[in-house]
């Protein structure tokens, strides 16, 4: 796919994106004249993150994989250091800018104070993300002041509202933790570099299977780099092995398989000689990017608050009739009839207190289920899957007594082989330990909940629409309502509250506009980001080098197995009892990521009870005030509403247009 057809098909999103702008400036104008405060606040909510809703690619891949040449490959310029040697927790953020420039973004402290970005040449960019001589990994990670860098570059790629993100290396725990809970929840598409030179690691597809693929990202598209670099005649073997091990590991089969030279792409581009990056593979890449991006990302991303925006149109039909009511009736009757209200609103206040109060009750219990699950899972760890998988490895690279190295060099292999192993295991458990007992477990709970909250919603909205009634004097509460578009008590609360939102913008889920059921699925992957890296101890295998040196695990003992055993039997004792101190801290931890998530869901039902009792105030307090600038004012008002009904008709025909374009 070449340029020109990927630029269409930006063009054609954009296109979209400007009508539902559009829409949302005309539902504003109308809200307001008819005093919906809190739909006015949710539009003002959705107008931001519609305009601030690029596509976010993640760019992944171990250490020399060519993942940096990649990526100044799909730029067209050297703008990254292709580093050679590990860069630390850093992340670089190209995008779109009439000229270059980028910023540097600084960690926030611990008093939760953070410097303002500091502007930096683009030829300085490396000295920030590169390791410095003299420092180890461990050392630069830790004295690293900085959080990111943010790169604008006149592009077109990024000028079509993309960002490419590029991550360091897979290879070291400590920022695969970053990359997971920073960027994961927020990516529209991954891209995941490897070397056809050692194509599919074990910790590659670990990294895959336990972090990406459950975490909700199916969509996953693997580049295979340096495909030059293999002989001809084994090409087809290679193209054969990655598919039998990369294409049942994304939702899009062998068709998000892709075999390039970035290096060549890139040269390419610098020489303009469309013929060799033709020849490099990456056109087609971005070819079937740019149409993942648009044709399904993009749907998703404007499909998703054009629903929303029917929420917004169905409440002002429902308003249009009670405020002509309200506006008709004398002032006298209007003040008796609104002093009577307030005991039912109070009624309503507590209401919506009871049913907060219940859901914060249902997360408590929750906790206790989740941790007392993540307890368990320690356990089994701890008394027996450990001990099993040490006595089924055999260390790869074992001391050897007679090589020319020192001894201590040697421990220290083995011990981080052993160690390396022991985690990778683990992360493998923790993902069969979500997907086998954990989520089941949250979504029994949810849908117990559910059925719950319907109920208590049903009861909620009936008492507010009778109270409707008694203010206005007539029944409006279902006039006007088209029963395809009816929706349920609890999505009505979330639509009222602008929506609930999982994950960053990337990958939202709007529970109030796909349907109640749909979002409870979302908050799943979401959660499982949120403690992808919390059951991994973090432990260092370098204090146990001093510790076995001085406690005779190799003195006098000249028989290669027995002192790797020991090796190994120490590292597993070590390890089991660093895992056995933390399991109640980083099983309270599981849990109190599970709720966090779910705590949003609360604020959101908690926000829509109050805005819907807030719009009867709101109704009732606008009238009075249009009342006592006179008859003439109300009779204007009166006529306008006629025409706000006129123009909502035309708005949602617009946004039935639209709506009906986006799902063909």
């Amino acid at each position: 796919m070449n340029s020109s057809v990927n630029q269409q098909q930006y063009e054609y999103f954009q296109e979209k994106r400007k009508i539902l702008e559009f829409l949302i400036e005309k539902q504003l104008v109308l809200f307001s004249s008819l005093n919906m405060t809190g739909w006015e606040d949710t539009l003002h909510s959705l107008q931001e993150r519609v305009l601030a809703d690029n596509f976010k690619v993640l760019i992944l891949g171990e250490f020399k994989r060519g993942k940096s040449t990649f990526i100044n490959a799909l730029l067209g310029d050297e703008i990254l250091p292709a580093y050679a040697k590990p860069c630390t927790a850093i992340i670089n953020e190209v995008k779109w800018g009439e000229s270059p420039r980028a910023l540097l973004h600084y960690e926030q402290s611990k008093d939760g104070s953070q410097l303002p970005p500091k502007p930096v040449s683009i030829k300085e960019i490396e000295q920030y993300v590169v390791i410095q001589d003299g420092l180890n990994e461990k050392e630069a990670i830790h004295s690293n002041p900085y959080e990111k860098i943010e790169l604008f570059w006149p592009l077109v790629l990024c000028r079509n509202g993309v960002e490419i993100i590029d991550s360091p290396g897979l290879n070291e725990n400590e920022i695969r933790q970053k990359i997971t809970t920073d960027y994961l929840s927020r990516v529209d598409a991954i891209l995941f570099v490897l070397s056809c030179e050692a194509l599919a690691s074990s910790s590659e597809l670990n990294f895959i299977d336990n972090t990406l693929r459950s975490t909700g990202h199916e969509d996953i598209f693997f580049i295979c780099n340096r495909f030059n670099m293999i002989r001809r005649k084994e090409r087809e073997s290679i193209k054969d092995y990655a598919f039998a091990k990369l294409a049942p590991r994304t939702q899009r089969g062998s068709d998000k398989v892709f075999f390039i030279d970035s290096l060549d792409a890139l040269e390419g581009r610098l020489d303009g000689d469309e013929q060799r990056v033709a020849n490099s593979g990456i056109s087609q890449v971005e070819g079937e990017l740019a149409n993942f991006l648009t044709t399904e990302k993009g749907r998703v991303k404007l499909l998703r608050p054009a629903m929303e925006l029917r929420g917004g149109i169905r409440e002002a039909r429902r308003l249009i009739p009670e405020r002509e009511a309200l506006l008709r009736t004398d002032l006298n009757t209007l003040e008796r009839r609104y002093a009577e209200a307030q005991e039912p609103l109070r009624q309503l206040e507590i209401q919506r207190q009871q049913i907060v109060t219940r859901i914060s009750n249902f997360l408590e219990d929750t906790k206790l289920s989740v941790k007392d699950q993540a307890l368990g899972f320690y356990r089994e760890l701890t008394d027996q899957k450990i001990s099993d998988w040490a006595n089924n490895y055999t260390i790869q690279q074992p001391v050897e007594f007679f090589k020319l190295e020192f001894m201590t060099k040697q421990i220290e292999r083995v011990v981080t082989e052993v160690t390396e192993y022991l985690s990778a295991q683990i992360e493998g458990e923790l993902a069969n330990w979500q997907r086998s007992e954990l989520q089941p477990l949250i979504a029994r709970r949810l849908e117990s909940l559910k059925a719950e909250l319907d109920a208590k919603a049903q009861e909620f909205i009936r008492k507010l629409d009778d109270l409707r009634l008694q203010v206005t004097g007539t029944s409006v509460s279902t006039k006007a309502v088209d029963p395809e578009k009816k929706v349920s008590a609890i999505e009505r609360l979330l639509a009222a509250a602008g929506g609930f939102i999982v994950g960053g913008l990337g990958s939202a889920a709007l529970g109030a506009v796909f349907g109640y059921e749909e979002m409870l699925k979302s908050i799943l992957p979401q959660i499982a980001i949120g403690i992808a890296t919390i059951v991994l101890v973090g432990f260092n295998p370098w204090v146990l080098i001093p510790a076995m040196m001085a406690g005779g695990v190799i003195q006098g003992v000249f028989k290669m197995k027995s002192t790797n055993d020991k090796i190994k039997k120490v590292v597993v004792q070590e390890y089991v009892n660093q895992i056995r101190q933390s399991s109640y801290q980083k099983a309270d931890e599981i849990a109190n990521a599970v709720i966090a998530q779910l705590n949003e869901f609360k604020q959101a039902v908690d926000r829509g009870l109050g805005k819907e009792i807030q719009s009867v105030r709101d109704q009732v307090e606008s009238v009075f005030t249009e009342k006592q600038k006179g008859q003439a004012n109300v009779d204007q008002k009166l006529r306008q509403l006629q025409l706000i009904s006129q123009e909502l008709n035309l708005v949602e025909s617009q946004l039935d247009e639209l709506i009906n374009s986006l799902i063909m």
